[in-house]
Formats: C-alpha cells, structure tokens, sequence
C-alpha cells in the first residue's frame, strides 16, 4: 500500500509557494523586494502530488506578495472545485499555515488549545509536507542557472517563462527518472506519454 493512502487518503497533493531570487532590479526594487527572504524576487505557486508531479503552477508575481495573495490570483479553487470531488470522498490539498482552510484545501489547526487529535494530524501533515521542498529542489538541481539570481534579470528576460519551462523539464525528467519523492510515497509517476498528452 502506498504511504501516501496511510497518512491521509483524501488529500492529493500539497500546495506551497515558492520565493525565486533575481537580480535587483533597476525599477520596481520595493515591489519585487520580498522582506522574509531579504531579497530581490518573484514568486510561484506550486501544487504537488505523490508522484512527483508539479501539477499546478502559478507565478510569477512579485516577491513582496504573500501566499494567500498568489493563491486568490491563481484561481485554484475555481479550477478543482468539479475535479477533487470523489462523490462520497472529498478530495483536498494541504497547504502550510498561510493559507486559510476551504473547502479544497487543508491547513494546520491554529491556536494554543488544540486536541490530542489536532496535534497528531499536524504532526503527521508536517513530516509528509516536507516533499513539496523536495520537488523545488530538484528543479534548481536540474536547471542550475534558475537558482542564479545574478543572471535573473527582470526587465531583460522572460525570468517566469524560464522558471515555467525548467518546471515542465523537471516534470519530463521525474518521469523518466522518477524523484525523491514519488520514492518517499511509494508511488509511480505517470510515462512520458502520458505526462505529455494530459
């Protein structure tokens, strides 16, 4: 049995943001200026399944923006709300705390009063919520020049046309090579044919 279907079998993937570092801009400096991080970049959404696959990815927006703010953009919810809907299961994504609970999206339970219950499921969510790190890693270790933030220059390339492309190419590659991830969960990713036509 997959690991995935023991840790929480209606949740299908994982969603997370990612923070891209560029090249300080020559305008717009505070707009792409992400204070967390410390650094000039854009931002994406990404979401993952088991397998490995970036099924979902929204970006480039500026690096100042929060994550709740990307996924309203993205139009997430409109798009899934038909498809994770298994008839008697409702199927979910996980999201980190910054995004807020819905009906298609999973968070962890907040506060300082939580179950036995709540904490076990936060516990659980968090160990497996790791693999998304996984899944950017292997973009930045396969196309090493997206992780440059000297050559990310904003006003002179396509620099979220670039992170888009090594995301596909990361795709094609966990197909034929498989990831850490889809490894973790036990899980196969699609063929490259089918990956392709979907």
């Amino acid at each position: 049995m997959p690991l995935w279907t023991v840790v929480h079998p209606s949740c299908i993937g994982f969603i997370d943001g990612t923070v891209r570092a560029i090249c300080r801009p020559s305008r717009q400096q505070r707009f792409v200026y992400n204070g967390q991080k410390r650094k000039h970049a854009l931002k994406y959404q990404s979401v993952i399944t088991p397998d490995g696959i970036i099924r979902h990815l929204h970006g480039s927006v500026p690096g100042s923006r929060h994550d709740a703010y990307l996924l309203s953009l993205s139009k997430l919810a409109d798009e899934v709300s038909g498809l994770l809907d298994g008839g008697e299961v409702q199927y979910v994504i996980y999201g980190d705390p910054a995004y807020a609970r819905q009906s298609f999206l999973l968070s962890p339970f907040q506060g300082s009063a939580l179950t036995t219950r709540q904490q076990a499921f936060n516990k659980k969510m968090s160990s497996v919520r790791v693999s998304v790190e996984w899944v950017f890693g292997d973009v930045l270790r396969y196309w090493a020049f997206t992780d440059y933030h000297k050559n990310q220059k904003l006003h002179l390339q396509a620099v979220g046309n670039i992170y888009h492309i090594a995301v596909v190419l990361t795709n094609v590659m966990t197909c034929l090579h498989g990831s850490q991830t889809r490894r973790y969960f036990r899980l196969s990713p699609p063929s490259l044919r089918a990956y392709l036509h979907e």
